[in-house]
């Protein structure tokens, strides 16, 4: 299957088949929510565990990304030079090295994700979160094809894999994907649906000046900062807001 997927003329469809992933982390976390409520094992027990689904079923590919990014954001933070910056984002890419920031920035993470699930109590507030998996790997996808690439990530990838053709198909079956999931919202409850759909697409914007003023372009690291920071973003809005509005 990898070596599959790693072909040239397969590797387009990883960006469907991250949505299709995107289904299972939802389904994954409906069946434990349900699970914990059937054992009466507590919100705390579906918050804590819960954060950790996604990390675990992903590998951590998308938090590494974000740590990575995370470190690289805190040296420009921290008034560091672009070539130190850049020379200690590589320097983890190549080592697998976690910085204090980097670490700082995952435990963080996983506080605020827990907290966001820990407030969870109705199943239309477990809907939307649900939902947003597929929709923050549909947006994922639809950087790489929207978004222009760093030029390091040209060289990996290769201009083979994305013609304009297929740039092009590809813009548009993601379009139909994230129109569906955010009228599916809508459905759901009109309010909670627009605020979510717009709480998506503004981290989607920040991560497109993001990327480009620090990398030059959309990197599979920053690419991972995003997911991260989206899926942390719809956690703690249908965790805090949820209630209220359902």
């Amino acid at each position: 299957m990898i070596k599959w997927l790693n072909d040239k003329e397969n590797a387009k469809y990883v960006f469907c088949l991250r949505i299709l992933y995107g289904v299972a982390v939802g389904a994954v976390m409906c069946a434990f929510y349900m699970l914990c409520g059937h054992l009466d094992f507590g919100k705390s027990c579906f918050a804590l565990i819960g954060a950790a689904i996604p990390v675990m079923m992903s590998g951590g590919i998308y938090l590494s990304g974000f740590m990575r990014t995370s470190e690289t954001l805190s040296g420009r933070v921290f008034g560091k030079t672009d070539a130190e910056t850049s020379g200690k984002a590589d320097f983890s890419a190549r080592t697998g090295y976690a910085g204090t920031q980097a670490v700082i920035a995952a435990m963080t993470f996983y506080l605020l994700y827990a907290g966001g699930l820990s407030v969870i109590r109705k199943d239309r507030q477990l809907a939307f979160l649900c939902i947003g998996y597929m929709i923050s790997r549909t947006l994922y996808g639809m950087a790489f094809v929207w978004f222009p690439e760093a030029e390091k990530e040209k060289g990996r990838r290769g201009d083979t894999v994305l013609s304009p053709a297929l740039r092009k198909a590809l813009r548009i079956i993601l379009s139909v994907i994230l129109a569906l999931c955010f009228c599916t919202c809508l459905v759901i409850e009109p309010i909670m649906g627009m605020l979510e759909a717009l709480l998506c697409m503004w981290v989607w914007t920040y991560y497109y000046y993001m990327s480009k003023k620090l990398f030059g372009g959309v990197t599979k690291e920053s690419a991972g900062y995003f997911l991260t920071l989206c899926e942390l973003a719809l956690a703690l809005f249908v965790g805090m807001f949820g209630g209220a509005l359902l």
